[in-house]
Order: C-alpha cells, then structure tokens, then sequence
C-alpha cells in the first residue's frame, strides 16, 4: 500500500506519516518542503504515481472566506485530477466537527473547509471524511486568538477538545481499513465550556489574562458532535474543571 498526505510535513501529517510507516506501509510526503505544490500542480503528478490512498490534511492561515474557499476547493480540483489520472481509490480529508452544519460559524476558514467537504463528496474518487473537535494541545493557542487588549474573550459554547494522537490513530484507520464513503467525527471525553476552559488553562499556566464571558454567536453545541461519533480516552490534562 502507497499513501500520499498532503500536507505531510505539518503537524498532523508528519505524526500520520509516522503512524504509517510504523504499519509498514510506504508514505509519500506532499508538501512545499518536498518541492509538491497542490495548489499549483507542481511535482503533483510524480508524486501520486503508485499512490493507493490520498490523506489530505492540509492546511492554510487564510481566514477570510474567499481566500479559504480557494486554497481548500483548489486542492481538492487537483488532488481529484492528478489522482484520477495516477489510478487513486480513496481520498480521505481532515475536517472540522460542525463546521457543515446550518448554524455554524461564518468564519470563513470554516467556510472554506465546508467547501473542501463538498468539493471531496461530489468529486470522481472515493471520499472519507473525518472531522476532528479541537485538539487539545491548541487550547492555548485559540486562547491567545481570543485575546483583544489583553483580555482573553471567551464565548459560553461548549468545547469538547480531543487529544491529537487520537485523531492520528483514526485517520490511519481510514487509510487501512475503513471503506470509501464514511463520516466519522471525533470528539474528546469531557465537554465544558469555552470560558472555563480558558480559565484553568491559563491558571495551570501561571498566566494572569482576564478571561471575559461573552454570550455564544448562535447555538452553544455548534462545533461538538450533535450525532454519534468515536469518543477519545484521553481525558484533557487539567482536572477540576467543570464538564457540561
């Protein structure tokens, strides 16, 4: 078996591709570092030669809708292209727990992952989706996100983070075994929300931001799982903190 992850040098794709390869299976890292270029096409054809399975996790610091919705649908155009051409039966793509739903955020890196979604579905390959909650090591980096002067602005919605490792393990899972065609979201244990997170994370870490509650932007449960899903074991590392 051959794999291709798109975006194999990040941090999904280099622990994926160590996953992989500890599995015997042989891995192909498509990123700038390996001089492959999705969004433009370059070393893409190459690449894909022999590839079985396409492992897209992708990524962009794009959050506005337009620049979002080009890079993650352009991606996906030229995956399908140069994959349909090098005989590729499976994609299977990374994405987001809730942001495809009818009340989900308009922000518009999740507007374009809701394009990459649509754009996977309805493309010549087989598709898999998998989508993931937040990852529990990026808690402080949203919170740095959620800083405006100084003050860390946390909405009362639920957050339920995942341990990233878990995540590793479900997208190998689809790649070995899992049949084209599935969705299957993940989620951590415990579910709390944003504001209490915030909270204990920053006292865990000595850090003395004000953190103020704000109401949620819509429903509270937008991006925790509303149907079934895999459930993490990996409880986050600060107890104490209330679950919802």
């Amino acid at each position: 078996m051959k794999v291709f992850i798109a975006g194999g040098r990040g941090r999904v794709g280099s622990l994926l591709a160590d996953n992989l390869e500890a599995k015997g299976i042989e891995v192909v890292s498509g990123g700038l570092e390996d001089g492959i270029d999705v969004i433009s096409g370059k070393g893409l054809t190459e690449a894909l030669a022999g590839v079985d399975t396409i492992v897209n996790v992708l990524n962009t610091p794009r959050f506005d809708a337009e620049g979002a919705i080009s890079f993650f649908e352009g991606a996906i155009n030229n995956l399908t292209a140069e994959g349909e051409r090098a005989g590729v039966r499976h994609h299977i793509v990374l994405s987001i727990v809730g942001v495809g739903q009818g009340d989900a955020s308009e922000v518009g890196y999740y507007l374009g992952k809701v394009a990459q979604e649509k754009a996977v579905r309805s493309a010549s390959i087989p598709a898999t989706i998998i989508r993931a909650t937040q990852f529990q090591s990026y808690i402080p980096v949203l919170i740095d996100q959620h800083t405006v002067d100084g003050k860390v602005i946390a909405p009362r919605s639920f957050v339920q983070p995942v341990e990233l490792d878990e995540v590793i393990e479900l997208l190998a899972e689809a790649a070995t075994t899992l049949e084209p065609g599935s969705e299957v979201e993940i989620a951590g244990p415990d579910r709390f929300y944003h504001d209490d997170l915030f909270r204990a994370t920053l006292a865990d870490r000595g850090d003395d931001r004000e953190v103020v509650t704000v109401d949620a932007e819509g429903a509270p449960d937008v991006m925790v799982p509303r149907g079934a899903y895999r459930t993490g074991t990996v409880r986050y590392p600060i107890t104490g903190i209330p679950t919802v």
